[in-house]
């Protein structure tokens, strides 16, 4: 999953780039709407003259800034569908390493209370060679390292876990936004 984080940066930044495209489209037809209706009031042929050139002028403005919105649409929806289908065999593949990562956590844990369980056993009867207090002070060390390593490994897998499924919702949300723009541009 972390391969694809860049990609998923590029596309959420792409995905911005349209929406401010979107705004700056919805504010020019509110402008350009607003500019005909005027037309409609004035009384004065020069100012009608003129303001009708810069109608007609923002019109086409409009009609590009759509041409230009339209593949952008298309691409980001072929780019969020492919997205989505990694992340979903992502997610399977992530669920079956986090319960690996599990099942090796709760190895570690038991190999540690293990080992805490023989260093303190060896301890208190204090009869066992200095050897095997040393050896077992370093089983419980190395269990004690490894328990915190697969805890740490596991922790992170979960909050990886998390993000995706959390990238996968704006992702769908996104492909619900795209038809309704594609929707909207339609009747424009």
């Amino acid at each position: 999953m972390n391969q694809h984080n860049v990609m998923e940066k590029q596309l959420k930044s792409d995905i911005h780039a349209k929406n401010e495209l979107r705004r700056e489209l919805a504010f020019s037809l509110n402008q350009l709407h607003s500019w005909q209706e005027k037309l409609l009031t004035i009384s004065n042929i020069r100012k009608e003259k003129k303001l009708n050139r810069t109608v007609v002028r923002y019109a086409n403005y409009i009609h590009e800034l759509k041409l230009f919105l339209t593949p952008v649409l298309d691409e980001l929806e072929v780019r969020i569908k492919t997205e989505m289908d990694f992340s979903v065999e992502e997610i399977k593949q992530f669920r079956v390493e986090i319960k690996s990562e599990i099942e090796q956590a709760a190895q570690a844990r038991v190999a540690f209370e293990n080992a805490k369980k023989l260093l303190e056993g060896t301890e208190e009867k204090k009869q066992v060679e200095t050897e095997e207090l040393a050896a077992a002070k370093l089983a419980y060390s190395k269990a004690f390292k490894a328990f915190r390593l697969e805890k740490a490994e596991l922790e992170t897998a979960r909050q990886e876990l998390a993000s995706e499924l959390r990238d996968r919702e704006i992702f769908k949300l996104e492909l619900k936004r795209i038809m309704i723009e594609r929707h909207f541009m339609a009747e424009v």
